[in-house]
């Protein structure tokens, strides 16, 4: 009784999390197959506007991919924790448009901003564009949040956002990320797209 229970709540968080659970495959993926080198993060990586020459491309492949072992599980560590949190109350379609839209323009402002050539890659700004989402849910919708702070996913959200900051880059690109992460869940709200828990779908 107690084994189906447990095998219940882990399908629930994998329906809930499937999301979350499909990038941090596509990032493992990637990390396999593409070499971690220099060349791979020239090729793919968001740069200042004066090198991106029109790849624009950029600001969506350096949302993929990691420079090592480390970088990797802690964004995917990152980005299950955050959305399990969201899971079972925002929409599928919304949590992968928060992560992207949240990234993309993130990376975007990124490249507007420095001016040398160096390469931002790592699903960081996305991530931060989701806690962003979170934390407007529960400004939102208060009553629908019943957390026990002790949670694992929860402890693992608030570390992340905290120490996820390594470098002056980390912590701009990640601000941008959270802005825009902000600005998008406060449309979607305004506009109806999220309304009450349980609608995930």
């Amino acid at each position: 009784m107690i084994l189906k229970k447990h095998i219940a709540e882990i399908r629930s968080w994998v329906y809930h999390n499937i999301v979350a659970i499909t990038l941090v495959l596509i990032f493992v993926l990637l990390y396999i197959l593409l070499p971690g080198t220099e060349d791979t993060f020239v090729s793919f990586g968001a740069t200042c506007m004066k090198y991106v020459n029109g790849e624009y491309y950029r600001w969506i492949t350096c949302l993929f991919l990691h420079y090592n072992l480390r970088h990797l599980l802690a964004n995917s560590i990152g980005i299950l924790s955050v959305g399990s949190l969201l899971g079972s109350f925002l929409k599928k379609r919304h949590t992968l448009f928060i992560f992207l839209s949240g990234g993309i323009l993130a990376e975007i402002a990124y490249s507007m901003v420095i001016t040398d050539l160096t390469y931002d890659i790592g699903a960081s700004s996305g991530v931060f564009a989701l806690i962003a989402c979170l934390i407007v849910c529960i400004l939102r919708f208060p009553k629908h949040f019943h957390f026990i702070w002790y949670r694992p996913d929860v402890i693992i959200t608030i570390v992340y956002f905290i120490f996820a900051n390594t470098s002056v880059s980390a912590f701009l690109v990640h601000s941008f990320g959270f802005a825009a992460g902000i600005m998008i869940s406060f449309i979607l709200v305004i506009t109806g797209r999220i309304k009450t828990a349980g609608t995930s779908g």
